[in-house]
């Protein structure tokens, strides 16, 4: 059976396989070098502006000095210098500035901190990097106020779902788990890690079309790498040969899965540097209720990337041995990533269960109470990757015990 699974997986890796990887490379190097290029600017140490992808690394350079634990110290240091910055002259003269890609060194300091105040309203722009707050005379003072905008966030997200208010008793239990959050929260740059997210959650559909393309001759009739009378009269029998292309074939998409993951962290680390994995969730998301470091948060979101791509994986090879037909198969599975493209794009909470909606920032902040427990939301995509495998993998079977090639 082993030898058969490394067969199957060597045939997987044909012509097509290879051209849609080097496609995705080469969109997922242009399109990070072109757009971080044209869209970016930050303020650098010296006072001087520097443009394009260099505009990042003197970013992680200025930063340096703003690394540390937010703290009654940090919080006291930081007014100070932010008060006393070039950037905060330049902020107020430029009102535009931060919203149309320019970045400086307090960013991540000064949004968290913002965050606290504005809560649900909380955006990015010029006016949402002040420390005129009365809440900033002590450390116990802003993460009490931190926490509430937190509460209010949530609470407000809820109200407007509509789906599944919250009774009184599991608004007692989302305030006990809010109040359990670690603090004080750690600083750091972490611009690199924060492109990889943004750019692995646009590229996403993509992966899955290009899923469709080359898992959908597995077990079609005219395929190189599909099904043949051969394969059926095979000695191991067509129980194991079946078996051997769906094992196969899961393995393909954990290997391309992580082609495209590695690539995603090379050309963005190269950009932008992979420091900051150690940097408080909660400085990147900032209604985050798990203490996670972003180090720990990213390999969350990771993982339940991985589980929505075996769940398309899955589903484009239950095309192939419905239908036999290679093209007409990634024609349907394309169909299948439009739509749930378009309905990962609407507000309803139904999209939850979305395999396209397993690399969102949902998956760090967002939950389902099950009774009064609380079952966050990653929990629930992985569980839901294993439930929708499992189906499909059971109707698969189904269908390879009547597979006819005529």
């Amino acid at each position: 059976m082993k030898d058969l699974i490394k067969l199957e997986y060597k045939k997987m890796w044909n012509g097509l396989s290879f051209v849609s990887l080097v496609a995705l490379s080469v969109l997922t190097i242009l399109f990070a070098i072109v757009t971080l290029n044209l869209q970016y600017r930050t303020i650098g140490s010296d006072g001087n502006m520097v443009k394009g992808l260099a505009s990042f690394w003197t970013l992680k350079e200025a930063s340096e000095d703003l690394e540390g634990v937010l703290d009654d110290e940090y919080i006291r240091t930081l007014i100070e210098k932010y008060n006393a910055s070039y950037d905060k002259a330049y902020l107020d003269e430029n009102r535009g500035f931060l919203g149309t890609g320019g970045m400086t060194k307090y960013i991540v300091s000064n949004y968290v901190i913002n965050y606290a105040y504005y809560g649900p309203y909380m955006s990015n722009g010029n006016e949402k990097v002040g420390l005129d707050y009365s809440f900033l005379d002590s450390e116990e003072n802003f993460y009490r106020k931190y926490k509430e905008a937190v509460l209010e966030q949530l609470l407000y997200v809820n109200e407007e779902n509509g789906l599944f208010p919250y009774s009184t008793k599991q608004i007692s239990v989302l305030e006990q788990k809010i109040q359990s959050i670690k603090t004080p929260f750690r600083i750091a740059y972490h611009t690199g890690w924060a492109n990889v997210f943004g750019y692995f959650g646009m590229e996403y559909p993509v992966f899955f079309i290009i899923l469709a393309f080359c898992l959908a001759g597995c077990y079609a009739k005219d395929s190189t790498n599909g099904m043949d009378e051969l394969a059926l009269a095979s000695v191991c029998g067509r129980k194991k040969d079946m078996q051997a292309r769906w094992i196969a074939g899961n393995l393909f998409a954990v290997t391309v899965y992580l082609i495209y993951v590695g690539m995603l962290i090379a050309i963005h680390g190269g950009i932008a540097s992979l420091h900051g994995l150690g940097a408080s969730a909660q400085t990147f998301w900032f209604e985050c209720l798990h203490n996670f470091s972003v180090g720990t948060a990213l390999l969350v979101v990771f993982l339940c990337g991985l589980a929505g791509a075996l769940v398309m994986a899955n589903l484009v090879m239950l095309l192939s041995i419905k239908i036999k037909n290679t093209k007409i198969a990634a024609v349907l599975g394309i169909i299948a990533v439009v739509l749930m493209f378009r309905q990962a794009s609407t507000y309803s909470q139904i999209k939850m269960f979305n395999p396209l909606q397993f690399k969102e920032s949902a998956l760090l902040t967002d939950f389902l109470f099950v009774g009064d427990m609380m079952v966050p939301y990653f929990v629930i995509a992985l569980f839901l990757s294993a439930a929708y495998i499992v189906v499909l993998w059971l109707v698969l079977r189904l269908s390879y015990k009547g597979y006819w090639l005529n």
